[in-house]
Formats: C-alpha cells, structure tokens, sequence
C-alpha cells in the first residue's frame, strides 16, 4: 500500500470505502479482457469477410417478413397504437406499398405463368402527393408563427429542409417503418422512406381529420428543431449584402470597425470586428481569421438578432391552451 493511500484509509470507517479506494488509488483501473478475445475475433472477422467476398447475398440483412411468426395485420395495427393514431387499415396498408414492390409481384407471378394483372394493389403515390402538400402547409404555418421576423426565403428554406429525404428517412425509422414498408429492395433506400412516410401523413388526414394531422406533423418532424441553430438549415450566401438591402430602405448607414486583433501576419491570427450604426450603436460582433470573414461574421450577428433567430433560442410552443393551433387556414 502506497503512502497516499495510507493516509486516506486513516478516516475510513467502513470495509466497502477501504475497498474502492484501493481500486481507486492503489491498483487503477482494469482492463478485465482475457487475451483469447482479440484473436478470436479477428479470426470470425477475416471469416466472415472472406465468406462475404465469395457470397455476396448472404451479407444483405435478412427480411422481418421472411421469419414464420411474422403478421403484417398484427404489425400495422401495432403501428397505428404506438403512433397513438386511428388508421383506417386499407388506407395504411396503402402508404406502406412502394410501386417497386408492385413491378415486383407482377414480374414474380409472370415467372410463375400466372396472370401479373390479378393484383389487386395501388402504390402510395397519390397519398404521398397529398402528404407533402400537408407537410409543406403545417411547417410553413408553424415557422410563420414561431419566427415572424424571418424573411420568406428563409422560412422556405427551413420548410425545405425539414422535408428532405435524409429528414423524413430519420423521422420514418424512428416511427418504426423499417420493416412494415413494402418495397423490393431491403432495407429501403432514403425516398422510399419519406415517400412511405409522406404517405402515412396523407392516411391519417382520410383518417382521423387534418386536426390529427397538424398535431402528428408537429410532433414527429418540427421538433427536430429544438436545440438546433436555424442557420444550420438556411445559410445566408452574403449577409453583408442582405444586411445592406435590408437596412438601406430604412436610411441606416452601417459601418464595420475593427475593435481588436491578435497574431498578426500568422498562422493563427484573430480579428473581431464590430458593425456600428450611424448613432455610434454597437449592432453586432464577428470573429474570423481574416477582418472580410470577421465582418460577415458580424453581419451575420446583426441578421440573427434582426429575425429573432440568436441562440439561444427560446422553446418552441407545440401546445396552447386552445391545442390544436390549427394552423392551417381552412381548419379555423
């Protein structure tokens, strides 16, 4: 036993303190894996690799329809209560069915010799359409609301952003469509996703109203605001050039000043600059390596604080008093 650990074991009354400090400070910390671990596994790993080489199929991972306990009525019900929505279930059963998964029943069947025009089936094309209309409605509403200082291109780029493929791909896994989606190719690539959750949306609206609709938009594709910067989904090509076109109508006459600057003529130089107002008023700050990169950074500052988008922001209202908001036009 060391001597700092003999000095603090002197006011330690208890067997179970004696003994972490001794993990603590006496032995440190232990790895506690044995040495057959590390070979084993790169073993199983260059197996596997050299199987996956010669079988490319068996590397693709294995369909949850494809196991004999699988129920696709049992799934879709299950889906519509976790979502805590009411489907009608031809409708849902719809959204989930990509065109893919069409051409693909027909082609098998052909190969059967059976007649490929018996299915009886409709891709959720139509319903998709429908959805992103809601989506685009409901988000624009919804930013409108929480950002009305934001200019239009910036709303539309937010609402833009909100309903690319990579976000509704996120939103549809995250809701559980991975393996109730009906597609040819598994898993299914980034538009089947938001096309089968697109759909979805539209399902709900013939389902439950578009009140339901608003709330499900809301919850599963707003929020992905929250903590987020705004900048981060719109991004200002030239901010100095905006500041000036929205300030010039108004008879402001900005001016950049530079307030401090270190590491000159180096790798690591450091320039704040300052965007003053003609009243001398200090309107924004911007740091950058360079003073042009301080200065847009600093027209940046004073857009944030003019569309009331500076960080941090404050939470947003998903629910009032009077919930729904209901904001879409035609359902006040």
């Amino acid at each position: 036993m060391n001597n700092s650990l003999k000095i603090v074991t002197a006011c330690v009354t208890t067997s179970s303190q004696l003994n972490f400090l001794k993990f603590g400070l006496g032995h440190g910390q232990i790895c506690r894996i044995h040495n057959w671990v590390r070979p084993v596994r790169y073993v199983l790993r260059r197996r596997r690799k050299v199987e996956y080489e010669k079988f490319p199929e068996r590397a693709k991972p294995i369909r949850r329809s494809a196991f004999n306990d699988w129920n696709y009525r049992a799934e879709l019900y299950a889906f519509g209560k976790r979502l805590g929505e009411e489907f009608d279930e031809p409708l849902l059963n719809q959204a989930l069915i990509d065109k893919s998964y069409i051409h693909f029943e027909k082609r098998r069947l052909e190969e059967l010799g059976l007649d490929p025009n018996s299915i009886q089936l409709q891709d959720n094309g139509e319903l998709a359409e429908r959805g992103k209309s809601l989506l685009e409605q409901v988000l624009n509403a919804f930013m409108v609301k929480e950002f009305p200082k934001l200019p239009k291109e910036g709303v539309e780029a937010v609402v833009q952003s909100l309903t690319s493929d990579p976000i509704l791909k996120q939103v549809s896994l995250l809701i559980g469509t991975k393996d109730i989606i009906q597609c040819q190719d598994y898993p299914p690539s980034d538009q089947v996703y938001s096309t089968a959750f697109q759909a979805i949306v539209g399902a709900l609206e013939q389902s439950s109203g578009l009140e339901r609709v608003e709330k499900f938009i809301l919850d599963v594709v707003a929020s992905h605001l929250c903590g987020k910067d705004i900048h981060d989904f719109w991004d200002i090509p030239k901010p100095w050039h905006m500041l000036l076109d929205l300030t010039r109508p108004q008879g402001k006459t900005l001016e950049p000043r530079l307030l401090r600057e270190a590491g000159k003529n180096t790798l690591l130089s450091v320039y704040v600059v300052g965007i003053y107002d003609e009243n001398k008023v200090l309107m924004g700050t911007g740091v950058g390596e360079t003073i042009d990169i301080a200065q847009e950074m600093g027209a940046r500052d004073v857009l944030r604080g003019m569309f009331g988008t500076k960080t941090p922001l404050a939470p947003f209202h998903f629910q009032t008093d009077n919930f729904p908001m209901q904001l879409i036009p035609h359902v006040r």
